[in-house]
């Protein structure tokens, strides 16, 4: 993965993990507004990567047109 790629995915995990932690304290009805600012700030950052990387080319744009590849995985 490029820098960017690699990047993003990084920022992708860690919203995931935050999203994750607020559902579960906030069905507690634990989610202080601290972490409920931390999370909004993570989505905004998160949000401006996607932005920013949108027209970023993919290994999947950049292969040749042929057919995608299957994983048989029997073999």
């Amino acid at each position: 993965m490029s820098r960017p790629h690699t990047q993003l995915a990084v920022l992708l995990r860690r919203c995931q993990w935050m999203l994750d932690e607020a559902a579960y304290k906030l069905g507690g009805k634990r989610l202080p507004a601290a972490d409920r600012h931390d999370l909004a700030d993570a989505l905004d950052e998160l949000s401006a990567a996607l932005r920013e990387y949108r027209d970023a080319p993919t290994e999947a744009e950049t292969d040749e047109d042929g057919p995608p590849t299957i994983v048989d995985p029997d073999s």
